[in-house]
């Protein structure tokens, strides 16, 4: 018998039909326009022209007890920069104007002025030394020699160059290290001739020279303070490196990164101290007790109730939904935050399109349920789900191409694939950078706001001896915007990365690392928090990369239990673990922060004025209000009339009661006994 073979069918299931016909509908509305637009090349989101904050202009209300005049014939002029400094350090009742818009009547209306570096004329220096003899009190940063006399110094011309600064035996340079510190910038030789010495010039070998670098000079009814450097400068080219070593490989480690900018720049037996945090605590010693009459409050650097912030990120690369949901899981035990920077793994407009029409037909009536996207990658869904419980979901590009095709190139990427709007915090992969501030640049461009590209890791960080020193690279526990070469300011904020798993642990075998193992890195780590708890306020960023709870084996649990229980000590230690979109709008906040119409009723012993917390934050920043004032002690303190508790902390070498301050305008009252 002759048999006839049937042709065989496949038989499609019906999940197979509905995935399908899911596709279909998808593919429908996407259509082949739609998906020329959908990978068309979007523009960055801010033109160049705005990358910078608005420089002050006009003359100042009142209302406040300090004026920051900036002089413009200064080349480059960082007095916008002292503003920026002033607000780090929590004084934020201030006023600034530049130099051609001040006349005798402003002047008179604040007790404490600060002059930026730049020339004088014969009528400007008249105008300053009118202002202290009458009872003013000024705080000059390398005057103009007209004033040289009322300073209580005689110029005697020269400068002292990578020379050193070194605290005197003085009431103003309490609670300062004794260490002498690092000055980048030209120190003016002066003599005393009259004034006290508050710090001196020192050598590199920290012992002191005869040329002082900071003095105090009482002069008839008023008081003249001089810095023999331009301090503002001196703090950003600590922050942010040597310019001259821009786009320059310096360390050894293969690609220009940021580290490079401090090779043979950072003094590695200082690192340990945060250098331009220090020279900001003098200046701000000197603030509190120039600003006149009244009691000086200020906010404390980190949230009301912390006594350092850890701000815990983790770069990931290309790595699946689940690895990033286990690192999300350790910092969930400590009621923390972490944030991820996501480099999508590399793929073609095809793919990336039929990866998000995938996503877009899981949310389906009917067929999105048996519709899923078997390759785990993060999906919007995941994103936002993360996003809700407070966590980071940002960009993480390569930039190996350059700096601003890199970022054009992942951040079109980040927001096809659906994951925006991105985050506005950013760390570069390998923390690759550009010019000395080019980086910042292009960030600014993409609406980011806070990089944490300055990073603690590489060869750089150990000693010819062989010993591995740990601590400040940028000489700072505190963000602040960047700042050019001309002095302008960034609307990006500069946050160091100061705990780095990969720099302690063989997380990637680059050869390059300390290659300690898993129970000395949890010690280093713990130490260096300690340091911020016990001496130094700071906000630590922390680095833990999501790739070794991919990468499996024994990688994952040294991953695992180093992450683990650096947050169980920092969390013993009351330290607030939050991601770096949490740091940054606690930063914005405060930084937006105003004390307005300041009253001191002398006779009671009664400070009076608005505390402005305009911004929101899911934490609240702290006021310091002096514990001492002229003999007096504070009693009590009420907000919107209602009686608040006082927290004791040191700032520096001055004592304050700290009280929390929840956003909206706050009447203040503290009562002096």
């Amino acid at each position: 018998m002759t048999m006839t073979k049937r042709t065989s069918r496949p038989i499609i299931s019906r999940r197979r039909f509905l995935q399908a016909c899911a596709c279909t509908v998808a593919a429908g509305a996407l259509g082949a326009t739609g998906y020329v637009v959908a990978n068309a090349p979007l523009p960055p989101p801010y033109p160049e022209s705005s990358v910078f904050q608005t420089p002050v202009a006009g003359i100042p209300t009142p209302g406040a007890p300090i004026l920051l005049v900036t002089n413009p014939g200064a080349q480059p002029s960082f007095g916008a920069y002292l503003g920026a400094i002033l607000r780090a350090e929590g004084f934020v009742a201030f006023r600034m104007a530049r130099l051609d818009a001040i006349n005798p009547a402003l002047l008179a209306q604040f007790p404490l002025v600060l002059l930026t570096v730049g020339p004088l004329t014969a009528e400007a220096s008249d105008l300053f030394r009118a202002y202290v003899l009458n009872g003013g009190h000024l705080i000059a940063f390398r005057p103009d020699p007209r004033l040289a006399d009322l300073m209580g110094v005689r110029a005697l011309g020269g400068d002292v160059t990578d020379g050193m600064l070194a605290v005197a035996d003085h009431l103003l340079a309490q609670g300062i290290t004794t260490q002498a510190l690092q000055v980048h910038t030209p120190m003016a030789q002066y003599e005393l001739a009259g004034a006290e010495a508050v710090a001196w010039i020192a050598r590199r070998d920290s012992s002191r020279t005869s040329y002082p670098a900071v003095t105090l000079m009482r002069a008839k009814k008023g008081i003249a303070a001089l810095w023999a450097f331009d301090l503002p400068r001196n703090i950003a080219l600590i922050r942010q490196g040597n310019p001259a070593a821009a786009n320059q490989e310096r360390d050894g480690m293969e690609g220009v990164r940021t580290v490079d900018l401090f090779v043979d720049w950072i003094d590695l037996d200082r690192i340990d101290i945060p250098q331009a945090d220090e020279q900001q605590r003098l200046l701000a010693n000197m603030i509190h007790a120039l600003a006149g009459e009244a009691p000086l409050p200020r906010l404390w650097h980190l949230p009301a109730g912390a006594s350092a912030v850890l701000v815990a990120t983790g770069d990931a690369h290309g790595l699946l939904a689940s690895h990033i949901a286990t690192a999300l899981e350790l910092v969930s035990r400590y009621d923390g935050a972490l944030s991820i920077y996501y480099a999508p793994p590399p793929m073609s407009n095809r793919s990336r399109t039929l990866r998000r029409v995938r996503w877009l037909a899981e949310e389906l009536p009917v067929a999105g349920a048996v519709f899923t996207d078997d390759a785990g990658y993060p999906t919007p869904k995941d994103v936002a789900r993360w996003r809700e419980r407070g966590h980071g979901f940002g960009l993480h590009p390569y930039v190996e191409q350059g700096v601003g095709k890199g970022y054009h190139e992942y951040w079109n990427t980040f927001i096809k694939l659906g994951y925006g709007p991105a985050e506005p915090t950013v760390r570069t992969h390998r923390v690759l950078w550009s010019g000395w501030v080019e980086t910042a640049r292009v960030q600014a461009q993409y609406g980011l706001r806070m990089s944490l590209d300055h990073y603690h890791s590489g060869p750089l960080m150990r000693r010819a001896d062989g010993r591995w020193v740990h601590g400040y690279l940028t000489g700072s526990g505190l963000p602040m915007p960047f700042v050019d070469e001309q002095g302008n300011l960034l609307r990006v904020y500069q946050q160091h990365t100061h705990i780095v798993d990969e720099h302690l642990m063989r997380v990637f075998d680059t050869g390059y690392e300390m290659g300690v193992d898993v129970n000395e890195a949890i010690a280093i780590a713990c130490r260096q928090i300690d340091a911020a708890v016990e001496q130094y306020p700071s906000a630590l960023g922390l680095q833990c990369h999501i790739d070794p709870f991919a990468f499996g084996g024994e990688k994952a649990e040294a991953a695992s239990v180093w992450f683990d229980r650096v947050l169980d000590h920092a969390a013993s230690r009351g330290v607030m673990i939050v991601s770096a979109e949490q740091w940054l709008a606690f930063t914005e906040m405060r930084d937006q922060a105003e004390m307005r119409n300041l009253m001191w009723n002398e006779s009671e012993g009664v400070l009076m004025f608005e505390a402005v917390i305009s911004a929101e934050s899911q934490r609240a920043p702290a006021l310091l209000l002096p514990l001492e004032h002229r003999r007096r002690i504070l009693r009590q303190v009420t907000i919107d009339s209602v009686l608040a508790s006082a927290e004791q902390k040191r700032v520096g070498g001055v004592a304050y009661g700290a009280v929390a301050l929840a956003a909206g305008r706050r009447q203040v009252r503290a009562y002096y006994r």
